[in-house]
């Protein structure tokens, strides 16, 4: 399997589509709204299914707080 985690799902999906590997993606983000959070998703964990499917948690970078 690929190890993906901690790069971006742009280049994560190119990856995995290239290898012909079939995936799920389940994007996570934090539950206040006072947080920056910039555009770009990052692979945060990844699991292999018994069914060879990839499911892959994505979540984006979170910049300093807004008050």
């Amino acid at each position: 399997m690929i190890d993906t985690v901690a790069q971006p799902l742009s280049e994560v999906i190119s990856k995995l589509e290239h290898s012909n590997c079939k995936y799920n993606i389940t994007i996570t983000k934090p539950s206040r709204t006072q947080f920056h959070l910039e555009e770009t998703l990052y692979v945060i964990r990844q699991r292999l299914n018994a069914d060879g499917i990839v499911n892959l948690v994505v979540a984006a970078k979170m910049g300093k707080e807004v008050f």
